[in-house]
């Protein structure tokens, strides 16, 4: 692969990655609000924590998770930092707030 084809796919790879981090931001800011979302990808940046850009994608998808299945959104955001699974921490969020139903 020459050089010239090698930044290009590695150019369209970040915009795939920036296109789906808009799209999971205005997913979150609709089930929440455009300010939730902002402080989300704020606290999220994957230029403040020693993980990748795609990490941060993960993580921001998994809070979209928690988030629709209930969980309060700075609940959600705290709990998505401890990078377990969705599925972990919904169960774990569950299991706690089984008694208060």
């Amino acid at each position: 692969m020459s050089l010239t084809a090698l930044v290009a796919e590695l150019e369209r790879e970040v915009r795939e990655w920036r296109q789906q981090e808009q799209n999971t931001l205005q997913m979150i800011a609709a089930i929440t609000s455009p300010e939730f979302a902002e402080q989300a990808a704020d606290v999220l940046d994957s230029k403040k924590h020693s993980y990748s850009f795609e990490a941060y994608l993960v993580l921001l998808g998994r809070l979209q998770e928690l988030i629709s299945a209930g969980m309060p959104n700075c609940l959600a955001l705290d709990a998505v930092q401890t990078c377990e699974t969705a599925e972990t921490i919904i169960n774990a969020w569950r299991l706690a707030n089984a008694g208060d139903k």
